[in-house]
């Protein structure tokens, strides 16, 4: 079994984010290609700029929107999670709590905060706030995101935005017409 080595505790100050402490030995280059992702991708949004962080495919263990498994997917498909994601909770910030690496890997857990003030999962906009966490993991090759394990607290979302049982009643309705 690795053993973790403890990266990073980040936290988020007056100017922005600041490494409380990195100890990331032999992982440093996997650190800080996760810090630059973070930043362009999920906290700018800036979907055009993929390809620097996401081989062109790669594999997903995504379970943030239910299910297991893994699926190949393309750099390409992920672009429209951070356009809609801009569009609807401009606000959005996602602050690093704690990074791991442990070889290949990088390990992120965050706290998402932002205000919903577009449609989400095509539910009309709340324009309530929300605080949620979410850990991923992300495994690396050549400089580039090769598989990626997510899971977030979207019960806990949906839950803070009033939208639980919306959620649940349309999730309902589209199973009945299977």
């Amino acid at each position: 079994m690795r053993s973790f080595i403890f990266a990073a505790a980040l936290c988020l100050v007056a100017g922005g984010v600041s490494a409380t402490e990195t100890q990331c030995k032999g992982n440093e280059k996997n650190l800080e290609t996760y810090l630059k992702m973070h930043d362009v991708l999920f906290m700018q949004r800036d979907s055009s700029r993929v390809l620097e962080f996401y081989a062109p495919q790669f594999v997903s263990h995504n379970n943030d929107a239910g299910g297991a498994g893994a699926e190949t997917r393309t750099a390409e498909s992920m672009k429209p999670m951070w356009i809609d994601s801009k569009k609807n909770q401009p606000d959005r910030i996602m602050i690093n709590e704690l990074i791991l690496c442990a070889g290949d890997l990088v390990i992120a857990r965050v706290t998402m905060q932002g205000t919903q003030t577009g449609p989400l999962f095509g539910m009309p906009a709340t324009n309530k706030k929300y605080s949620t966490t979410a850990t991923d993991i992300y495994r690396f090759k050549d400089g580039k995101v090769v598989e990626r394990w997510g899971n977030n607290d979207g019960i806990g979302m949906l839950s803070q935005l009033g939208l639980l049982l919306p959620f649940a009643q349309m999730q309902a309705a589209r199973e009945e017409k299977k």
